[in-house]
Order: structure tokens, then C-alpha cells, then sequence
């Protein structure tokens, strides 16, 4: 008893003490950790900070202001977290690893701080720094290489090109080197246990080097310029890949990447999908904006559940048919004139968006898509819109339609047209039918038959 009584007199004075703290410095401390901002208390900004000393911190995070000083002594931290402020007025000239004294550091993240290369001396000290984020800063691996305890690496836009020494970290499971243009991959190849890559946006034409990866489950190589993606086949545990926005290349190699669960095409300039036909564990896909793509493939796939297909210059979509277990589906802004395809089977349809097509035709969605299923679940979200003045038939029997979205229409003239609601719309932005909403900017939210819409806005005038 005398034991919980004294802890709980310790929890007391430490909240306390933290209180004491938080209002001194304008700081935060909150569940271990610390947050600390470049706060001015008149004209003094806050530059030291010894007085955290005393607590038992677990992460601290610290928003740089000018010449702030962090040397820090005998403070028990995991996780250090330094950004430089929008309001400082210099860079972070006064930080260096080497006056941290936390032999308990695992997470170090310094980015866009524009740190040099002697600002991480020393780092090799802290052993259990096991996540370091250097993205940002003017560093290339001269110090970095002597931290063999790292697993995870993020380099993104160091200016790096020649990355030899990155062989000495065995360990690393996770690398980031994007942005940095030209860079040499080739020293990759030691690094057996990579289990995530990105290597985007740095203007690579080749990838040879990487074939050797075979622990890769996620890889990113987006925003290059690559023609030839041979080496990808190799890797057979692969399970997420970004080709996104390389506008050359032919993705025969894929069809040997049975594993993939999540693959991004988008902006490829590609014709066919023929090389997607093995791929049986697929789930997530999109081949959006490649224009006058043929997507006769995708009926093949056995497990896509997420589908997105905008902007291919669409105007059929009846392949689909077979993808029973589709989530989501988006087809955007394409030349769809009818839906071809038989949602009724289509349970498990969570979301779908068709939203700037042709479609003058609802009766064809309204037919096969069994609507009050879907509304049993709250986060159905139906996208619909289409070209032209729809007819008020058409209109009743879209009365189950949770949105009806004005993209290519004018919603005032529709409404107008057909039901005179001309002086509601132009008194009210928004009104209660039935538990519906009318939005005359953006959306009709339907909760009974559309034929009905008149009458509830504009009920019969008592003789």
C-alpha cells in the first residue's frame, strides 16, 4: 500500500514538474515525449535545452530556431526529431551529433535541415541507432557508413551520385535514395537483406544492377527514364512496385512477378497489358492516363479488389465483367456512353466513380447494380455524372443514387427544366428531403424517388 501510495506521489510530482516546464519554456510533454517549438517568450527565444535533463523523455521533437543550442548530456531519448523552423532565419549551424550524448538513440531524423557532412561526425557512436532520415541535407555517406546497425536509410535529394560506401551497411532493410539525379546504383548489389527500395526520380535509364535484390518486397522506381526493366523478374518476392511516369519501357518482364499484390503503371504510354495475365495475387492496379490502352487483359486477373482506369480513352468497360471481388472501382473520365457490365455480381463494391464520361443512360447502372446492399454500408460512395439533360424517367429511376455528381452538367438548369425549382434554388444553398440534402452547387443526395422531388420543395398551396 505504502509502496502504490509513494508511486502515485511520484506520477504526482512528475506531472507536476512537467506542468512546471511546459508553461516556463511554452513547450509540451505528453506521454514520453517532448515537443518543442521556436516560441519567443518577449524577446528571448528559447536556446537551451538542459532543463529536460531531469525527465525520462522518449522522443523529442524540435523545431529549430536561430543558433538554438541542443547540446544535450545524460538525457534518456529513443527517438530525436530536429526540423529547422519556417521563422528561422538561418541554417542549423550550431548541431552536431558529436555533443549528443544518447547511448539509447535508435531513431535519429535530421530532414531538410541543410546539414554538411562534419555536422555528422561521430555518429557511429550511437549503437543502437537502428533509423536514420537525413533526406534534404547537403551529406553524402562519409560518416553514415560506420552506423553497421542501421536497417533503415532515408537519402531522399542529398545530391548524392557515388555511393560506395553505402556496401559497409550489411544490415540496412530499408533504403530511400530518390531525387538524387544520376546516381550509381551498382554498389547496391551487397546489400542482400533489402527488403524496400526507392530509387525514383533520378533520372536513371537502366536498373541492370538490382536483379541481385532478391529479398526486395516493395520497390520504387518512378520518374525515371527507363527503357529495358529485364532485371525486375528476378526479384520474385516483390510484392509492391512503382513504374509510374517511365515512358518508355515495355513490362514483358512482369509477367514472371506471380507475387505482386499492388502495381502503378500510370503515365507509362502503354498499348497492352498482356505481360498482367500471370499475375494471380494482384489486388491493387491502376494503369490510369495511358491513352487508347487496350485492357481486354484485366478480365484474366483472378484477385483485383482496388481498379483504376482513368483517363484510357475508355468506351467500354464490359471486360470487367469477371472481376467479382472489386472494392473499388474508378473509371473516370473516359468516353463510357453505357456501363456494360453486370454489377450484380459485383457484391463487394465499396466504391465506384465514373464521374466525367459520356453516360446518358443511368437505367443501365440502376438495372444491375444492386444499390440497397450497397447502402447498408457507410462508406459507399457513388460518383456519378454524365453529359446532356438527363430525362425525368431517367432521373426517377436513379432514386436510389446516394450522389449524383454535376461534372460535365449544370445542375440549376436539369432541376429547372424538369421540376421548377428555380425559386428554392436560388433562396436556399441547401434543403431537407426527407433526409436528403439538395445541394445546388455540388451534389443531390436521393433518399426517395426523384418524381417526388417536386412535391417536397414545392408541396400543393391549402385552398
Amino acid at each position: 500500500m505504502n509502496k502504490l501510495k509513494q508511486q502515485t506521489n511520484k506520477n504526482d510530482v512528475n506531472q507536476q514538474q512537467e506542468e512546471q516546464i511546459s508553461r516556463k519554456y511554452e513547450c509540451k510533454i505528453q506521454y514520453g515525449n517532448l515537443l518543442i517549438g521556436d516560441w519567443q517568450r518577449g524577446d528571448q527565444q528559447i536556446k537551451n535545452l538542459r532543463f529536460i535533463e531531469k525527465f525520462n523523455i522518449q522522443k523529442l521533437m524540435i523545431y529549430v530556431s536561430d543558433n538554438l543550442n541542443i547540446k544535450f548530456r545524460s538525457i534518456t531519448i529513443n527517438e530525436l526529431i530536429l526540423e529547422k523552423s519556417e521563422q528561422a532565419r538561418s541554417d542549423v549551424t550550431h548541431f552536431n551529433t558529436d555533443d549528443l550524448e544518447l547511448e539509447n538513440l535508435e531513431v535519429l531524423t535530421l530532414e531538410n535541415n541543410k546539414l554538411k557532412n562534419q555536422q555528422l561526425y561521430n555518429l557511429a557512436k550511437f549503437k543502437k541507432l537502428h533509423t536514420l532520415n537525413v533526406s534534404g541535407n547537403n551529406v553524402d555517406l562519409t560518416h553514415i557508413q560506420y552506423v553497421t546497425s542501421l536497417t533503415k536509410l532515408y537519402m531522399k535529394r542529398c545530391g548524392l551520385q557515388n555511393i560506395d560506401q553505402i556496401t559497409s551497411l550489411v544490415n540496412l532493410e530499408d533504403l530511400d535514395l530518390s531525387a538524387n539525379k544520376g546516381i550509381f546504383l551498382y554498389p547496391l548489389c551487397n546489400l542482400k537483406n533489402l527488403s524496400k527500395l526507392n530509387i525514383s526520380e533520378c533520372n536513371l535509364k537502366q536498373i541492370d544492377n538490382i536483379g541481385s535484390l532478391t529479398n526486395l518486397e516493395v520497390l520504387n522506381i518512378s520518374l525515371n527514364t527507363l527503357e529495358n526493366i529485364k532485371s525486375i523478374s528476378r526479384l520474385v518476392n516483390l510484392k509492391k512496385l512503382n513504374i509510374m511516369q517511365n515512358e518508355r519501357i515495355t513490362i514483358t518482364p512482369l509477367n514472371d512477378l506471380v507475387g505482386l499484390v499492388k502495381l502503378d503503371l500510370t503515365y507509362c504510354q502503354l498499348k497492352q497489358l498482356n505481360a498482367l495475365k500471370p499475375l494471380v495475387n494482384l489486388q491493387i492496379l491502376d494503369v490510369s492516363f495511358n491513352s487508347n490502352i487496350n485492357i481486354t487483359t484485366l478480365q484474366y486477373l483472378k484477385n483485383p479488389t482496388h481498379l483504376y482506369i482513368k483517363c484510357c480513352g475508355l468506351v467500354s468497360v464490359c471486360v470487367l465483367r469477371p472481376l467479382v471481388n472489386l472494392e473499388t472501382l474508378v473509371i473516370t473520365n473516359n468516353q463510357i456512353v453505357y456501363l456494360d457490365v453486370n454489377f450484380n455480381e459485383i457484391t463487394k463494391l465499396k466504391y465506384f466513380q465514373v464521374h466525367s464520361n459520356l453516360l446518358i443512360d443511368l437505367t443501365q447502372i440502376q438495372k444491375h447494380l444492386n444499390f440497397n446492399n450497397l447502402d447498408q454500408n457507410k462508406d459507399v460512395c457513388l460518383d456519378v455524372s454524365y453529359q446532356g439533360i438527363p430525362s425525368q424517367e431517367q432521373l426517377r429511376r436513379a432514386n436510389k443514387f446516394r450522389h449524383i455528381e454535376r461534372t460535365n452538367i449544370q445542375l440549376k438548369e436539369i432541376l429547372n427544366k424538369h421540376y421548377n425549382f428555380k425559386t428554392a434554388l436560388n433562396n436556399c444553398k441547401y434543403k431537407l428531403i426527407n433526409g436528403g440534402v439538395l445541394n445546388n452547387t455540388n451534389h443531390i443526395q436521393f433518399s426517395s424517388s426523384a418524381a417526388q422531388l417536386s412535391e417536397q420543395l414545392n408541396p400543393p398551396v391549402s385552398q
